[in-house]
């Protein structure tokens, strides 16, 4: 009996060795997954850095060219409201004011009219068709 005891001993022996050879493979392995899962993080955290740093430069950018929009928008805004108020003073200017003006400008209208009535008998049936629509879509409704 003494030697299936040591047949079993020697088996508990061998197995307890093949477990710890295991173990050490094992976390051998872990120690290595461990390293790579760090070098990974490392990797990641470097290009989430880069990437933020791009984003950054890109909105530095997009603030900057809004910047000069805005200040071109201005810009254009002040020089159309000065030729708008060039345009208005000229048109004062131009616009009859007493009634022996007008009366001149009538003759003057009066005699293109004579002169080329084509275009103001277009003009006219123009205005006198979209009246005559307005009219009527007005009573449509």
């Amino acid at each position: 009996m003494a030697k299936n005891s040591n047949g079993v001993a020697a088996s508990a022996e061998q197995l307890k060795q093949s477990l710890a050879e295991s173990g050490r493979t094992v976390a051998a392995q872990a120690g290595e997954v461990g390293h790579t899962l760090a070098a990974s993080g490392r990797t990641v955290a470097a290009q989430a850095g880069e990437v933020g740093h791009t984003l950054a430069a890109s909105g530095r950018t997009v603030a900057a060219q809004a910047g000069e929009v805005k200040d071109q928008v201005a810009a254009t805004a002040v020089l159309a409201k000065d030729r708008a108020g060039e345009v208005v003073h000229d048109l004062a200017d131009r616009m009859p004011s007493s009634s022996q003006e007008w009366e001149e400008m009538g003759r003057d209208v009066m005699d293109r009219v004579r002169r080329n009535p084509r275009p103001w008998l277009i003009g006219a049936a123009v205005v006198t068709v979209v009246w005559w629509l307005g009219r009527k879509s007005k009573r449509s409704h």
